[in-house]
């Protein structure tokens, strides 16, 4: 199994950060997190490493990798624009993510991570999984390779 943190609520802009709420959300969940967690890999925005950050005392010696497969700096605003990295607003139709993208197999990245890991990511992910109908901010998920299913814990 691999597992899978989706950030909290959280403010909109370049980079955006978890909220007070968000926080709150991501901390509830302290408990759900398997104790044998093998790996630990971050999504590179700054709210994927809050979630590590909360739940850095469950994850104490866990070795960590950073991934844009898990979710970048690049903010999903209110009304559906993107701002990137380099302060751009964009439109979805001028943004190629993980979604909708032949050449990204989400699956095939989740396979070939470690039994066990746990990812610190976003709900562009869980979508890519053809998971979207699970998908909800500050959850945990258990994500299944070989059936290619996932629930939430």
């Amino acid at each position: 199994m691999v597992y899978l943190i989706t950030h909290g609520e959280r403010y909109f802009g370049l980079d955006p950060s978890l909220n007070e709420k968000g926080i709150e959300q991501v901390s509830e969940l302290c408990q759900k997190v398997p104790k044998n967690i093998s790996i630990v890999v971050i999504g590179t925005g700054k709210r994927f490493y809050q979630i590590y950050c909360i739940l850095k005392t469950r994850l104490m010696e866990k070795p960590i990798k950073f991934s844009p497969f898990c979710g970048s700096a690049d903010g999903l605003e209110a009304d559906g624009k993107i701002i990137t990295v380099e302060n751009n607003t964009v439109v979805q139709d001028d943004y190629i993510g993980l979604i909708g993208n032949d050449c990204f197999d989400a699956w095939k990245f989740i396979s070939s991570l470690p039994n066990n890991a746990l990812l610190c990511s976003g709900g562009e992910l869980l979508i890519a999984l053809g998971l979207k109908n699970i998908r909800e901010k500050g959850q945990i998920y258990e994500l299944d390779p070989k059936t290619q299913t996932g629930r939430k814990i």
